[in-house]
């Protein structure tokens, strides 16, 4: 069986249709939007934050720089598989992320397509952006 290795989990983990997507936008968050590897988490476990939560968000980038923790990521992405694009189920699943996490970004990475929103600065709702900027640089925040 084919394998990725995930810089996150340090290990290698099942080629899976999904995981081409999550490995992919890994790899795009890293190169294109300057994500320091070592605040990316792949299948971040809510259970980490509150232990009654259910649940692994596909990618979690923190935001330790700017002073936050665990619960206020810079981004959650949540990837399906190419041929998966059921919005209101994945929507159901970003909600239920957002009982525990408050990001700045979220990502839905849908196969090929991507969808970016940014949260408002009342911090309850989330609104379209056509992409994701870069990764803040040090002091910048």
């Amino acid at each position: 069986m084919n394998s990725y290795f995930d810089i996150s989990r340090k290990k290698n983990v099942a080629a899976t249709p999904e995981e081409a997507v999550r490995q992919q936008v890994v790899a795009w968050l890293l190169s294109e939007k300057k994500v320091p590897a070592h605040l990316l988490e792949t299948e971040f476990s809510l259970r980490n934050l509150s232990p009654k939560s259910t649940g692994r968000v596909d990618i979690l980038v923190h935001h330790f720089r700017a002073g936050g923790d665990a619960k206020n990521p810079w981004l959650l992405v949540e990837c399906k598989r190419p041929g998966v694009e059921s919005l209101d189920a994945l929507l159901v699943q970003v909600n239920k992320y957002l009982r525990v996490l408050a990001p700045q970004f979220i990502m839905l990475a849908l196969g090929d397509k991507n969808i970016f929103l940014v949260r408002s600065d009342e911090g309850n709702r989330f609104f379209p952006i056509a992409d994701l900027p870069e990764y803040p640089k040090i002091g910048s925040e």
